[in-house]
This record gives structure tokens, C-alpha cells and sequence, in this order.
């Protein structure tokens, strides 16, 4: 830690034994002071919090984790539920999907009011927020639209600007999840 109780001390006293000392033995305690109230500043907001913060979270507004979530997408999945307000309309839906994936080029939403269909589409670069998505989604589109979640693949108009050459190094599976936007 940078800030040193002897450094608060005036020089008079920085030389003399017992104050050393005393500095000395209490520094572990300031220390532990700093990382605590660091913590608790971190665990005020949802994005920095740690993980039995999320936990509390989780249970309070009774989400499902799974073991393999990383504390990332589970505090993501969090935002994404407290957000959740009414009225649903296209913008907080949007930012909705916005403050759970993290990006905008992470995802695509098309509302074709003409036909009645929602769909969204998610790079595999969020997949694992797929399910919450989809949840969220259901929730919020209204029931006379049919609603779309996929998963955004490479597909082979992305591909077709490329050489052969250039591709030779990837694998069929590389090539379906590879980023080309």
C-alpha cells in the first residue's frame, strides 16, 4: 500500500524507536482498513462486484447460475434483470440487450413491425448470454410477435471476399466462428 503511517508522522518523531514501532504494528490493520472499504465501494455497483456480492444478488432476485459462469456474465445477467422496467418499448429493450452483451457490434436487433417478428442476433462472442437473452426477450417482446435468438455465425458471403490462400490456416469449425464483422 503507497500510504505509510510513518509518512504522517512529523520528522521529529519518524526517528524515534517507539513511534516506529507502533507505525509498524498498526499498518497491517490501516491496510486491511483500505482493502475493506474498497471492497464494499466495489460491491456497490453491479459491474465490479465480487463474487458472494453477485451471490446475494442472485438470490435476492432469484436468478440461476450456472458453476461454469464466469463472474463477468453472471454480474452481466444481473444488469440485465434489474433493468428490466416497464413500459417495454424498442430503446430499453435495446439498452437492455446493450448493457447485457457489452457491445453494439455484439449483437443485432430488427423489429419488422410489418410481419410481427422480433429477432436478435447474438455473436459467439456473448453465446454464453444466449439463454438470458432469450428470457429476457420472452419478457419483454409483446405475445403477438414471434420472436428469433440465434447466434451470429460466419456464413459464406462473409467468407467469399477471402482467398483460399488466406482461409488454408483455419478449420471448418474455426471458419464458423471466426469474426468477421
Amino acid at each position: 500500500m503507497d500510504r505509510k503511517l510513518i509518512d504522517y508522522l512529523p520528522d521529529i518523531l519518524k526517528n524515534v524507536t517507539e513511534f516506529n514501532q507502533m507505525m509498524y504494528a498498526e499498518q497491517p490493520e490501516l491496510e486491511l482498513f483500505w482493502s475493506k472499504g474498497n471492497s464494499y465501494l466495489n460491491d456497490a455497483f453491479i459491474l465490479s462486484q465480487d463474487v458472494d456480492t453477485a451471490a446475494r444478488w442472485e438470490k435476492i432476485l432469484k436468478i440461476s447460475s450456472k458453476d461454469t459462469d464466469e463472474l463477468d456474465v453472471r454480474n452481466l445477467r444481473i444488469l440485465g434483470v434489474m433493468q428490466g422496467r416497464l413500459p417495454y418499448t424498442y430503446r430499453t429493450f435495446y439498452r437492455s440487450l446493450l448493457a447485457m452483451v457489452g457491445s453494439e457490434k455484439d449483437f443485432k436487433l430488427n423489429v419488422d413491425m410489418e410481419h410481427y417478428k422480433v429477432s436478435v442476433v447474438v455473436a459467439l462472442s456473448s453465446k454464453e448470454l444466449k439463454e438470458e437473452i432469450e428470457k429476457l426477450a420472452d419478457e419483454v417482446v409483446p405475445a403477438n410477435m414471434e420472436l428469433e435468438v440465434v447466434l451470429w455465425f460466419t456464413s459464406y458471403r462473409m467468407l467469399e471476399k477471402k482467398t483460399h490462400g488466406a482461409l488454408e490456416q483455419y478449420t471448418h469449425e474455426q471458419l464458423v466462428e471466426l469474426d468477421l464483422r
